[in-house]
């Protein structure tokens, strides 16, 4: 009956202890110099130079006075403690300032200083010495070896850049303070501006996740944009960027792909984490700029079909093989439209698609031609290239562009996103400001305006997945992993880290796959490929640990197929359906199956099946270090698994810990048995549950709707169910009451829900009863398994927000221990509070 958020991301709180890193009143420059050349120089400069709104402290043990500025000898000598002070002090001195700083309580500090020769485990250790000092003191450490604090919008530039960026809506947080450098170095002079520009260092403290979870609340950031070699938790990270990747773009580059086997595996999980979490990855810097330009416009790009028009048919084809490596689609036009352009185009044209106006191409013929594919349904973008020529003012062509564009958008805003690229230096300098002035993206080449299409195509499509209602598993899966578990006791006993073959066979039926003798292949010999639609698809699934993301699920082409193909397809588990079928459509062998017959389309669905109950194996079993099925063959009749080998060790921890993502926590789940012949269910919510939540809205009456949602809502949307079904177990949970009559249907009737903030000290609640179940008390039952899961989470706090006329959950509050005041905004809302 409390406020239920109805878009989750408003109730995620930012760490508070960064307020004084992105907001400082006050900066301390410790090693503050003029030496030519010293970092202590470049930092003391730039900080001058930035125009800081803020206080400025210069600390110095050997000049009082510093560029005309004031300089104190000691920390002790400061008017008040600095919110944010800038260590470029040598190495030895840093724990002790460190130290210093946290008895004044200072709450972020920045160390620029880099560890020099301190190496491998001596470098560890020192990291460890610098972590514990300031978890003593309560207080955030950025680097070392952080060389970029920037902040335009109040003027604070303590990096090695030069000059202060612009403000701006982009952040830009960096691994490397010399990737940050170049990146501000090259955005600048392209009126590119940021609200902030951070370099991490060696990330004794704060990393990616901490920023991450700060800027995905800023206002004043639109798009993040990340710049990362390696992660050093995985699952931290994880759940920063999905929480963020649903409020605003994210975009990243990683830098470490390498040539080699080993090197292009490893990059294949991280772009697999990376898809899985929302962001959209390029491969360079100066993409990351032009593909979060392209994102931040309001362009609609539902797919990957582009139409390609221009007067140069050179230029056309070049753009379409730029298209065609990107992974997108040329759109092929309707009859309607191909018999509309035959009479637009001179004769002799050919209406294909790229479209070729031919170089005497006109204002006229461009608009007119521009209209007709803004009309057509068959596409999803339509790019506009443009080559100068004596013949014709480019100017004159992107005036009718920008008026044909913005004409039929007042009219329609569903048109296809347009695209230009206007080529040439002094000629098309002019076309492309006039484009940039009506907000349509425009590039000087072909290659980089396809990839623009690409990116936002590709953006939309991970928006749609981190949203996507999974449909529901068969309920003939039910997995037996106490069988399995005894299985591999068994044989670790017996010293053994491999299971036999019978063994293996008994392990994968309890999780319903079957472990059978391949089907005899039709093909004439080994080195002959499969040349007709029936012959059996190989696929090969393996598991191995990675690393950095722990269990990761490797997909590939197998059997005889696997020499032919060198590809590797990663995927983090745990899966469901609509995951594990994403997964498999990167893989060759979903191009086969596509092309294949149509009788053998179904199979599909069965290998999709297949792969989620491995991964629900690797889940379940922690003692599975390392899995092979290969081959899985794939016939027009089913999917069959012809051989199999399970690696194992002992643990001594729980299965769940060692993924990257955090599993559904089925020990949550709890059955009560009701005096009326019922069963009452309490588990956490399942994305699969979504329908469900969509159903039970419809039935609240619209004074039901105000009290237990604080607002007036007509509905509840996809996107809206989506958030409240598709949570991160790690930051929040949603515990669903299904009650269940025997012979009938089970039906939902509760839901209670807790959101912890950044720093995982205080949680608010919320408590929906979408069906009253008599006799029981769900309120309180609800509220009581809230608080036990919080006390288990080690949360400080748990708070509430309830309407002053909601007596009786102000009543049941006050039961169970919570205090309750007037909030401060609104005489009108009560906060409960529990001190746990």
């Amino acid at each position: 009956m409390e406020k239920l958020a109805m878009e989750m991301e408003a109730a995620f709180m930012p760490p508070r202890s960064l307020q004084s890193l992105f907001h400082p009143a006050s900066v301390a420059l410790i090693g503050a110099s003029e030496r030519p050349g010293s970092l202590g120089a470049a930092l003391t400069r730039n900080l001058l130079a930035g125009g800081f709104t803020g206080e400025v402290f210069l600390l110095s043990r050997r000049h009082r006075r510093i560029h005309d500025q004031p300089a104190f000898a000691h920390l002790a000598d400061l008017p008040h403690p600095p919110d944010l002070a800038i260590i470029a002090t040598p190495l030895s001195t840093v724990p002790n300032l460190l130290a210093e700083l946290g008895r004044l309580r200072t709450p972020v500090v920045v160390i620029a200083t880099a560890r020099g020769l301190i190496t491998g485990d001596a470098a560890q250790q020192w990291l460890r010495i610098l972590r514990k000092i300031a978890r003593t003191h309560g207080m955030r450490l950025l680097g070392p070896n952080s060389l970029g604090v920037v902040m335009p919008r109040c003027g604070l530039n303590a990096s090695l850049s030069d000059p202060l960026p612009a403000p701006g809506h982009w952040a830009l947080i960096a691994q490397s303070g010399a990737v940050l450098a170049s990146a501000l170095e090259w955005a600048t002079p392209q009126g590119i501006g940021f609200s902030s520009a951070i370099a991490l260092g060696e990330r004794a403290d704060l990393d990616f996740s901490d920023l991450l979870d700060w800027l995905a609340c800023d206002p004043e950031t639109h798009a993040i944009l990340l710049s990362l070699e390696t992660l050093t938790n995985a699952r931290k990270f994880l759940s920063a960027a999905r929480a963020a990747a649903r409020i605003k773009p994210v975009l990243v580059v990683r830098a470490g792909r390498g040539g080699d086997p080993a090197s292009r595996q490893i990059d294949a999980v991280y772009d697999a984490a990376f898809r899985r979490v929302g962001m959209l990855r390029v491969q360079s810097l100066r993409e990351l700029f032009w593909a979060a330009d392209a994102l931040m416009l309001d362009l609609p790009v539902t797919g990957d079909r582009l139409a390609i028009v221009g007067n140069s048919r050179g230029l056309g084809l070049l753009a379409a093989d730029a298209l065609f490596a990107e992974g997108g689609r040329l759109a092929r036009f309707s009859p309607t439209t191909v018999n509309a352009l035959r009479k637009t185009l001179p004769p002799g044209f050919v209406p294909d698609n790229p479209l070729d106006l031919g170089g005497d191409a006109g204002s006229t013929r461009f608009a007119a031609v521009l209209e007709l594919l803004l009309n057509e349904q068959a596409l999803d973008g339509i790019l506009v290239l443009h080559s100068p020529n004596a013949l014709i003012s480019s100017e004159d062509i992107a005036t009718v562009v920008i008026e044909t564009v913005s004409r039929l958008r007042v009219q329609d805003g569903q048109r296809p996103g347009v695209f230009t690229c206007w080529l040439g230096v002094n000629s098309a300098h002019a076309a492309r400001q006039r484009f940039l002035a009506q907000r349509i993206p425009t590039y000087d080449s072909s290659g980089d305006a396809v990839r623009a299409f690409v990116q936002r195509w590709r953006h939309q499509q991970n928006r749609i997945a981190l949203m996507e209602t999974p449909p529901s598993l068969p309920e003939l899966f039910n997995a037996d992993p106490a069988a399995a578990r005894q299985t591999i006791h068994a044989a670790l006993a017996e010293g053994r880290d491999t299971l036999s073959m019978e063994e293996t066979s008994t392990l994968l039926q309890g999780y319903g796959i079957a472990l059978t003798e391949p089907e005899p292949s039709p093909l004439a010999g080994e080195g002959e490929l499969i040349a007709n639609d029936f012959a059996p698809l190989e696929l090969a699934i393996r598991m191995i640990i990675d690393p950095t993301f722990g269990p990761v699920l490797l997909l590939g082409l197998g059997g005889r197929w696997a020499a032919l193909f060198d590809e590797v397809i990663a995927v983090l588990p745990p899966l469901n359906l609509a995951l594990a079928r994403e997964a498999i459509a990167h893989t060759r062998f979903y191009q086969q199956l596509q092309s294949a017959d149509a009788a053998m389309t179904g199979l599909l669905d069965s290998v999709i099946l297949l792969l989620v109950k491995v991964a629900q194996l690797v889940v379940d079993l922690g003692e599975v270090t390392e899995l092979a099925l290969n081959p899985v063959l794939a016939t027009a009749r089913q999917a069959t698994v012809g051989a199999a080998w399970i690696r194992m060790a002992v643990s001594d921890q729980p299965a769940h810990v060692r993924l990257a993502i955090r599993p559904y926590p089925r020990e949550l789940e709890e059955t009560l048995s009701l005096p009326d012949g019922s069963t009452l269910l309490i588990r956490p919510v399942r994305p699969e549950d979504e329908p469900a939540f969509i159903a039970g809205f419809a039935q609240l009456t619209a004074a039901e709707i105000r009290l237990r949602f604080m607002h007036r809502v007509k509905e509840l949307t996809h996107s809206e169910a989506a958030r409240l079904t598709q949570i991160d177990y790690d930051r929040e949970m949603a515990l669903l009451a299904v009650r269940q009559w025997p012979g009938q249907e089970p039906e939902g009737c509760g839901v209670a829900r807790i959101i912890a903030d950044a720093n995982q000290e205080r949680a608010e609640f919320a408590i929906i009863l979408l069906r009253e179940a008599t006799g029981i008390g769900l309120s309180s039952l609800l509220l009581r398994r809230l608080i036990g899961y919080a006390r288990g989470q080690g949360l400080r706090e748990l708070f509430g927000e309830i309407l002053r006329e909601n007596t009786p959950m102000l009543e049941l509050c006050r039961a169970m221990g919570f205090t309750v005041n007037v909030c401060p905004e609104d005489s009108g809302v009560m906060i409960a509070t529990l001190a746990l």
